[in-house]
């Protein structure tokens, strides 16, 4: 069992891991000119982690050296929605690839970016979990109906095998606010339960250390200490291979999944998918962002204005990952004006706290 303060620590760890400030990439466009100035900086999880992040990135500076630019690099940062923000607001960044309208909006308001944001592109959550589907989850319900009977099933302590667990990143990214507000919508709060003094212990944690080559320090949480809602800290990949190995439910998104190995994948099952729907609870927008206090201001509108034109539009539907698509392309039926306004006129005041995210 692993103990509180070993918890704590590798919370803590996680958290300083989170703040790190180096790229995770940098993208050239093919022109190998490492001495080449970084001339935008761009801050996203999923899509950086999946490559779309990166072809979009090498297919913007190569359209801009055609139009006469001198080549550039573009730095990718790993950073979820929360912390893309933070990174705008400290001039970190000059884009932020974000998912959640709510504080979206609350960043254009208090002057941390600027208006307008972007429709980008959209993603989907899926939810998933084991085969052996102890919680019997039937994909033909809706989201909430879904999460309604895990949670029936998981409170009814029912033994199963495997035990019915639920995977949430807990790290205040666009897939936990996700989680969290559909989990407040059945009206339950899990994160707010009591930890439990003892249960099964699941041996999974060794599984998952020789699949994900990580110390023992960086898995947090295992259902040996807590109850059936497994908070474990870290970005979309990582969450996602910890739910797979440990044979527990979770939210993850279409391009994280995609972008498994094959085996890894094929372990767990798509009970629910997100759809285009605009209505659809597990519809995923990307919205891209440019800071106030953006370093390249210029190049920042400029790759915003090209990510959403048909060029940036038609790099996006063509992005796969094992000939599966991995993102829409932004609404056809928008124009690249409407695009740019979207989230203002959709997005009711964050003060109403919606329940779907459009």
């Amino acid at each position: 069992m692993i103990s509180r303060s070993a918890i704590s620590a590798v919370a803590a760890f996680l958290a300083v891991s989170c703040l790190a400030q180096s790229p995770s990439a940098i993208y050239d466009g093919g022109f190998n000119s490492t001495d080449a100035t970084i001339g935008l900086r761009v801050g996203n999880g999923g899509a950086g982690q999946s490559g779309l992040v990166g072809l979009l990135a090498n297919e913007f500076i190569k359209d801009s050296v055609k139009n006469g630019s001198a080549p550039f690099r573009v730095a990718w940062y790993t950073s979820d929605t929360t912390y893309s923000i933070e990174y705008l607001k400290t001039g970190l960044l000059d884009i932020g690839i974000t998912y959640s309208p709510a504080a979206e909006e609350i960043a254009i308001n208090q002057g941390i970016v600027t208006d307008p944001a972007y429709y980008a592109f959209r993603d989907h959550f899926l939810f998933v979990g084991p085969a052996a589907n102890p919680a019997n989850i039937s994909g033909g319900d809706d989201i909430m109906t879904i999460f309604s009977n895990l949670h029936s099933a998981a409170e009814s302590g029912v033994t199963t095998d495997p035990s019915i667990k639920f995977l949430s990143r807990f790290d205040k990214s666009a897939t936990n606010i996700k989680e969290s507000l559909i989990w407040a919508g059945i009206g339950q709060v899990p994160w707010a339960t009591a930890y439990s003094t003892g249960g099964e212990h699941v041996s999974g944690p060794a599984e998952l250390l020789k699949h994900m080559s990580i110390s023992s320090e960086r898995v947090i949480a295992n259902s040996s200490d807590l109850q059936w809602y497994h908070q474990f800290i870290d970005f979309h990949i990582q969450a996602l291979t910890a739910a797979i190995l440990l044979r527990e439910y979770t939210i993850t998104d279409r391009g994280t999944i995609l972008s498994l190995d094959a085996e890894t994948a094929n372990r767990t099952v798509i009970y629910k998918a997100g759809t285009d729907d605009a209505s659809d609870p597990l519809l995923n927008p990307a919205h891209l962002l440019i800071g106030a206090k953006a370093p390249n201001p210029e190049r920042a509108v400029a790759f915003a204005e090209w990510v959403i034109s048909d060029r940036g539009q038609s790099v996006i539907a063509g992005f796969e990952k094992n000939g599966e698509k991995l993102y829409s392309a932004a609404p056809s039926s928008s124009s690249n004006s409407t695009r740019k306004r979207n989230l203002r006129l959709k997005m009711p005041s964050y003060t109403k706290l919606p329940i779907t995210i459009y």
